[in-house]
């Protein structure tokens, strides 16, 4: 099975997981309850992740704070979980900057705060190819991609 493929099952697990929360709980609840309903979602689906996942920030070798990733999924995609009236660009650039740290590719970013279910994939462009290998310092803006293929810069 190549990489592309064994992600892109991955992906669809984890929005089949997503919907199904959403189904079942709706719109209109603190982001904890959603986090604790993917919880056992990913439990029953057998699907490996970390939850509440910390990340040190460095700045000129120094500490600077931590980065809370809400669940990494099999080692290799990064979810963020929102609950809000919409996604803007903000909430994608920050996924954007996770995905060197947790050294992943791809990430998905989910809305519970609408009576639709809203998500966006989130890949580091292929015109950036290299920004993602190692972090850099603060204070760039990250070039990205959501799923439509919407440019993020």
């Amino acid at each position: 099975m190549t990489f592309q493929k064994n992600i892109n099952e991955k992906v669809y697990a984890i929005i089949g997981a997503l919907m199904e929360v959403h189904k079942t709980l709706g719109p209109g609840y603190p982001v904890d309850y959603y986090k604790n309903a993917l919880e056992i979602e990913f439990t029953e689906r057998n699907i490996s992740f970390e939850k509440d996942k910390l990340i040190d920030i460095n700045y000129k070798d120094a500490l600077v704070g931590r980065l809370n990733v809400d669940f990494i999924i099999d080692e290799a995609v990064v979810l963020s979980i929102r609950v809000q009236e919409s996604l803007a660009d903000v909430e994608v650039q920050q996924v954007l900057r996770c995905l060197p740290f947790v050294k992943s590719n791809m990430g998905i970013l989910a809305n519970f705060g609408g009576t639709k279910i809203q998500y966006k994939r989130v890949i580091p462009s292929s015109k950036h190819p290299d920004q993602h290998k190692i972090p850099r310092s603060l204070g760039y803006r990250e070039h990205g991609r959501t799923r439509e293929s919407n440019p993020i810069i």
